[in-house]
């Protein structure tokens, strides 16, 4: 979502009148703001040549003139691809006297924004109801697997082991067992993005290594705090029963 919403420029349109040196010091104010990430100034020569390839014909011919102005594309950081911020920027520079206008596309930015909205609401809904299943799936899985020890956790109770004692090696074996899991998880996810950047054009979920991070280091955590605590349960359920109720 970020990189789709920092190829939105915004465009500082400028007046013939402006000096050399004007556009050198609003190319260097620009680029000092905290919400640009780059910028593009393309010069009126370069933007008749982009024009003439893209419509595949010399208008400057018929014309006798250069009618293209001056500009600079400004690309903003995700965080500030927001209506009412570009609304601002537009604002600030179109009230200075040689540019001639500032224009985004705003419709573009509100379809955008709303609807990484609505992902990101389905997202949460699917990421917790999956959680949720993998959660009581994680969960049976480990009782059935404490049951099956059920007599061995009796008998270490019945010969002085401590609870914790008892509990330690389960717990170390089903951690174990949650990072591999997280292991085949993070490869498995890996493939996906892997897929889905190769097959959407301008997608580049790799390139966010804090992201990427972040959730994998997520995953494995997951994986291991939902053990531990699957694993505590369930050993501490058979500590508390007396041999006639383990049968």
């Amino acid at each position: 979502s970020n990189d789709f919403k920092e190829k939105i420029p915004v465009t500082i349109y400028l007046k013939d009148i402006a000096k050399q040196i004007e556009i050198v010091q609003l190319q260097k104010k620009i680029n000092l703001k905290d919400y640009t990430k780059s910028i593009n100034y393309i010069s009126k020569d370069k933007g008749a040549e982009i024009l003439i390839e893209e419509i595949e014909e010399n208008f400057l011919e018929f014309l006798g003139t250069n009618p293209i102005l001056n500009s600079i594309d400004i690309y903003l950081k995700s965080d500030f691809v927001k209506s009412d911020v570009l609304d601002k920027i537009s604002k600030e520079f179109s009230e200075i006297n040689y540019v001639d206008e500032v224009r985004y596309d705003a419709p573009l930015v509100s379809l955008i924004n709303e609807n990484l909205k609505k992902i990101k609401f389905w997202v949460l809904v699917f990421a917790s109801f999956f959680l949720l299943i993998s959660i009581l799936i994680i969960n049976s899985s480990i009782r059935l697997s404490i049951y099956s020890n059920r007599m061995i956790i009796k008998t270490m109770q019945l010969v002085g082991a401590t609870r914790r004692f008892i509990r330690k090696p389960f717990i170390n074996t089903h951690i174990k067992l949650g990072i591999v899991s997280s292991i085949i998880a993070i490869s498995l996810l890996s493939i996906s993005i892997y897929y889905l950047e190769s097959s959407i054009v301008g997608l580049n979920l790799m390139a966010d290594i804090k992201l990427i991070f972040t959730l994998f280091s997520c995953i494995t955590g997951f994986s291991i705090i939902i053990t531990s605590i699957c694993t505590y349960f369930a050993t501490q359920r058979f500590l508390k029963l007396k041999i006639e109720q383990l049968y």
